[in-house]
């Protein structure tokens, strides 16, 4: 017979865990500055004039109602991809 999950772990309220068993950790900071793809690769553009190529167009969705006419479904998943993280 396989262990289940259940059999393995017991979940504790936070009230019976001590406090000082639970350290609080520090909030992360990044050392990276937040330079969006868009900004890069306009940045690439400019620096590379006109050796780059032509068939490569760069566009941000400026507005929400781009994508309106499109299923719901289709809509989140392109607006996933679309935003920058």
């Amino acid at each position: 017979m396989h262990p289940t999950f259940a059999r393995l772990v017991r979940v504790l309220p936070r009230v019976q865990v001590d406090p000082t068993l639970r350290p609080l950790s520090a909030p992360m900071q990044s050392d990276v500055s937040n330079i969006s793809l868009i900004e890069v690769l306009q940045k690439r553009k400019e620096e590379a004039g006109t050796d780059y190529p032509q068939n490569i167009r760069i566009e941000s969705l400026e507005a929400k109602t781009a994508l309106r006419g499109l299923p719901r479904d289709a809509r989140k998943k392109l607006a996933q991809m679309l935003r920058e993280h």
